[in-house]
C-alpha cells in the first residue's frame, strides 16, 4: 500500500470537503493516507511517495491562497520528483474561461518536476457534475487501483 499526501487548495470549502473524503476513503482502502490543508515544501519531505492534489480555482485561474506558497517553493526549488507519483482533482466551473486553471496549473509543475502521473487527472466541472463527492469518491477507487 502507498503512503499518500493529499495536498489541498481551498478558498470556499468544496477541495477541501473533497479531499477530507478522498483521504478517508484511500486509508479505508488500506493506503496511508495524510491531508495536508495547510500544505508546506517542509511537510513534503524530501521524497514523498505519492501526492494527491485537492485544488479549486479562484479569481482569474489562480491557485487558491493556501496553495500558492507550496506552489512557489516548489517552482523555485525544482526539487526531483522523478520517484513521485501523482494525482489530481480539480474543480472548476465551465463557463469561466479559465475552467479548473489552478489544477492545470499543479498538473504542469508536477510534471515539470519530473513527477508520474497515476491515471488521467479528474476535472469536476461545477455546471455538469450535480454531485461532486459521488465523482470524486468514484474516481479514488479507480485512481487507488493503480497505486
Amino acid at each position: 500500500m502507498a503512503d499518500i499526501l493529499v495536498v489541498v487548495g481551498s478558498t470556499y470549502g468544496n477541495a477541501s470537503l473533497i479531499a477530507d473524503d478522498c483521504t478517508e476513503q484511500l486509508n479505508r482502502l488500506g493506503h496511508r493516507a495524510v491531508l495536508l490543508n495547510e500544505p508546506t515544501y517542509e511537510q513534503l519531505g524530501d521524497h514523498p511517495d505519492v501526492i494527491l492534489i485537492c485544488t479549486a480555482t479562484i479569481g482569474q485561474g489562480d491557485i487558491p491562497a493556501n496553495l500558492q506558497p507550496l506552489y512557489d517553493q516548489l517552482r523555485r526549488r525544482m526539487p526531483d520528483f522523478s520517484a513521485v507519483r501523482f494525482g489530481l482533482i480539480a474543480l472548476g466551473d465551465s463557463s469561466y474561461e479559465s475552467f479548473a486553471e489552478g489544477g492545470k496549473q499543479m498538473n504542469e509543475l508536477m510534471h515539470d518536476l519530473g513527477a508520474k502521473p497515476v491515471g488521467q487527472a479528474l476535472f469536476i466541472d461545477s455546471c455538469e457534475t450535480p454531485d461532486a463527492d459521488e465523482a470524486a469518491a468514484e474516481w479514488i477507487d479507480r485512481w487507488a487501483e493503480k497505486l
